[in-house]
Parts: C-alpha cells; sequence; structure tokens
C-alpha cells in the first residue's frame, strides 16, 4: 500500500462517502492508509483533495470564506447560492475565517475557484498598476 496516491484516497474517500457508509469508518479507513503509507504529515492535503473530489462530482463546494469581520446570516445565505450556481454544486458547506488584514469585502476560495473581493486585494491591484 506504500505506493496509494492522495488522489486514489480522495477517490475512495469520495465513493464511499456518496455511497453512504459513515464519515467515522471512511475516516478511520483513510487514517489507516495513511499511517501505513507514512503520508501522515500529508492529511491536510488529503482533505484538500476529497473536497476537490467531491467538488468535481458536483456534489458538494467547501467554501473557505474569509472576512474582516462575522459574515450575517443573510450573506451566509447569499454566498451559498451564489458558489452552488457557480460550481453547479448540490451543496455547499462554508468555513468562516476573519482576518482583519484583509481590511473588508471577502474572499471566497473553493477547490476550484477563488474570488477575492477584498479591500485589501484592491489596494494590492491599485499599488501594482502604479
Amino acid at each position: 500500500m506504500n505506493k496509494i496516491s492522495r488522489r486514489a484516497l480522495a477517490r475512495y474517500a469520495a465513493n464511499e462517502l456518496l455511497a453512504g457508509k459513515p464519515a467515522q469508518t471512511v475516516a478511520k479507513h483513510l487514517a489507516a492508509a495513511m499511517v501505513e503509507a507514512g503520508k501522515t504529515d500529508s492529511v491536510e492535503f488529503l482533505l484538500g483533495d476529497i473536497a476537490a473530489e467531491l467538488e468535481a462530482r458536483r456534489e458538494l463546494s467547501v467554501a473557505l470564506v474569509t472576512s474582516a469581520s462575522e459574515l450575517s446570516p443573510q450573506l451566509r445565505v447569499a454566498l451559498k447560492n451564489q458558489i452552488k450556481s457557480a460550481t453547479r454544486s448540490r451543496s455547499v458547506l462554508l468555513q468562516e475565517r476573519i482576518d482583519q488584514s484583509v481590511l473588508g469585502g471577502i474572499r471566497v476560495e473553493t477547490p476550484s475557484h477563488v474570488w477575492d473581493h477584498t479591500v485589501d486585494r484592491k489596494l494590492t491591484d491599485l499599488k501594482e498598476t502604479f
């Protein structure tokens, strides 16, 4: 099993989850495979690969949303609808991160898209223009 790739594990995880297998069971199998392959330092990458696989299948988009302040409930709903439309996924899971260095606006990152509408990005763009 030493030669198994993260992408193969991600496909396995997506297949199992979509087949209705309990997430805890799938996680145990993945953990065992990662330990056996000596790839425990790649767990975060594996999670990203699983998210990418689920988004590619249009099942789930996991979106990291960065803003300078907490999102309102209305904005959360609007973001989910926009992301669902853009990625054509059946579901959207928002992971929110507050980072005051963005100054304002929001940045949305999914495995296949990045939308950066932060004040920090706009200032950087202006700086690069001049």
